[in-house]
């Protein structure tokens, strides 16, 4: 909980009593010429220790969104990326639908997601994470899978010590990559280039500034080629010509004044 109210404070936000905990970061304004990288990692593995690389080769840092069980298949790819710098963050255990989007386009909790139910989850995660980082902590942060949350679920990862980071919208667009779609039919499939257009021009798009932003990405994909090895040198090669740097989101959260650490102390026991 303090992280979250840590959180309120560097925002200037004076939310109604409780609703500290529900608090839900798409972007960061005040940060300078920066913006966040975020990779989601689930059941897909293949060009992750290309991407990492890749990564590593351009120095940059990222923040990494983890299952459980992504944790638990490969521990070798989550030590690698710590040792490379990156945060590690939770992404549930099972990676589960949370609310009723997918049918009814409404965030409403789903009836089988309790508060025992979510936290069983995270907990579950943060000590598949530890483990496969020997023992250390991730960072306080967590996605909701397929960016379905609300208040409420918010609100029960908060009691964890966990703030939710979202990635950024405006209107009808935001910075996903798209990068998850696999069928080549789907109306919104992108290969390399456009997806890394997609995301360069989403300032001019929206208004919505990249400074700041947070960028979605996944680190491993089900296509044959990993689209991100050819979208992402097309998108860092551009915003350096635009005077912005990629960081983590802990790094981009200091940046705005705050003292959250990158490595925090994840989840409590029961």
């Amino acid at each position: 909980m303090r992280h979250s109210l840590l959180l309120l404070a560097a925002f200037s936000v004076a939310p109604p009593a409780g609703a500290a905990a529900a608090v839900n970061i798409a972007s960061v304004s005040g940060t300078g010429p920066y913006f966040a990288l975020t990779f989601d990692a689930h059941a897909a593995s293949e060009g992750a220790r290309e991407l990492l690389a890749l990564l590593r080769e351009r120095r940059l840092r990222a923040t990494l969104f983890v299952t459980g069980g992504f944790a638990r298949a490969h521990p070798e790819i989550l030590r690698e990326a710590y040792r490379d710098g990156h945060e590690i963050g939770n992404h549930t255990d099972t990676h589960p639908h949370l609310t009723t989007w997918e049918e009814n386009r409404r965030h409403d909790t789903r009836p089988e997601i309790s508060r025992a139910v979510l936290q069983r989850e995270l907990r579950l995660a943060d000590e598949a994470i530890r483990a496969a980082l020997g023992g250390a902590a991730p960072t306080p942060f967590w996605r909701a899978p397929y960016g379905e949350h609300n208040a409420q679920i918010r609100a029960w990862a908060a009691e964890l010590g966990l703030v939710h980071i979202d990635w950024t919208r405006g209107g009808s667009l935001s910075l996903d990559a798209l990068d998850w779609v696999e069928n080549p039919r789907a109306k919104i499939f992108l290969g390399p280039e456009a997806m890394a257009r997609r995301l360069l021009s989403f300032e001019q798009a929206t208004g919505v500034p990249l400074a700041g932003g947070i960028v979605l990405m996944h680190l491993g994909t089900g296509r044959a080629h990993h689209p991100l090895l050819e979208a992402l040198p097309i998108l860092l090669d551009e915003t350096d010509l635009r005077g912005l740097k990629a960081v983590p989101v802990g790094e981009l959260l200091a940046r705005r004044g705050n003292a959250l650490s990158r490595r925090g102390d994840g989840v409590p026991a029961q």
